[in-house]
């Protein structure tokens, strides 16, 4: 079994990451969590810089849960930041600190609402999954992809730590680029392998953003990105002699295109796709031709380079 950090950006008391921490916990994993104490949603890879943040131990949130005796007790904290706050204090000091193993893998959310397309940028549960996989952790950023905070969250969590744990059958344990001891000089040269993509995967240089429907088929597929557009966003709220501005749509549009997130949802099943973690350029990024190999889908759906 494997030690696996938890975080979000619904913050701690969201009931799908305490289902999730519930389950990988009942499974055997030794997990870990380190949440915001309250919604970060949007944030994206901001920090909380030149303040100090509080923390707190949330003992009385693992009471609440139907945990395993037989199995190693999770840790679980709040943190007054944001979630990449969380990934970075957890990863770089906390976890050391409170005495716990570091994680040989990383799942962010379960979200609620989609990440679909350019919601990748805004995204604070996408972002603590790239901010993981940054420090050579892998990484899951997962989400139900309906904004409703009170669909069962069954489904949702099996097919995570289905996904979770047929990865780590094949990625070596722990991380061999942990907290990157070898920086840039650990790049991977694309040679059109599977077990390349692996590698990729296992040095956090590629990490996975999945979107389960409501009422998934149980199917899990492959997909690109995909083109989302927002409009409407700015909403004007006059309130007698003050005026107050809201961010929120009135309308989303996806581009009708065959094999992206979005056209996979609409077909009851969840979409998988492989993302970059560093910006093109650096000298850790995989590069586009390896990006598109690693989301070339298998006979079950899957990635190709999952088998």
């Amino acid at each position: 079994m494997a030690v696996i950090l938890l975080t979000n950006d619904d913050g701690v008391e969201s009931r799908y990451f305490l289902s999730l921490i519930e389950q990988l916990q009942r499974r055997g994993h030794q997990v870990i969590g380190y949440a915001p104490m309250e919604d970060q949603s949007g944030r994206s890879m901001a920090l909380t810089l030149r303040q100090n943040i509080k923390t707190k131990r949330r003992d009385d949130l693992l009471e609440s849960l139907d945990l395993d005796s037989n199995h190693p007790q999770p840790s679980l904290y709040s943190i007054n930041g944001t979630p990449c706050d969380c990934v970075i204090l957890a990863i770089d000091g906390y976890i050391s600190n409170n005495g716990d193993p570091l994680p040989d893998l990383c799942i962010s959310g379960i979200n609620a609402g989609p990440n679909l397309s350019v919601d990748l940028l805004h995204s604070g549960t996408v972002a603590a999954a790239r901010e993981a996989s940054l420090y050579g952790v892998p990484s899951i950023a997962s989400s139900i992809a309906k904004h409703d905070s009170n669909i069962d969250p069954t489904d949702a969590v099996r097919i995570t730590i289905e996904i979770a744990e047929r990865l780590l059958q094949i990625i070596p344990l722990p991380p061999p680029q942990l907290r990157r001891p070898n920086k840039s000089s650990s790049a991977i040269s694309w040679d059109g392998e599977d077990s390349t993509i692996v590698r990729m995967f296992s040095h956090g240089d590629i990490f996975i953003n999945l979107n389960i429907p409501d009422d998934c088929s149980g199917k899990v597929v492959a997909s690109m990105v995909g083109a989302r557009w927002y409009a409407g966003a700015c909403n004007i709220i006059e309130d007698g002699e003050e005026t107050h501005l809201r961010v929120g749509s009135l309308s989303i549009t996806d581009d009708e295109i065959s094999g992206v997130a979005s056209d996979v949802l609409k077909k009851g099943h969840a979409s998988l796709t492989c993302l970059a973690s560093w910006p093109q350029l650096h000298p850790l990024n995989v590069g586009d031709s390896a990006l598109l190999h690693a989301n070339v889908p298998s006979k079950s759906g899957l990635p190709r380079w999952f088998n």
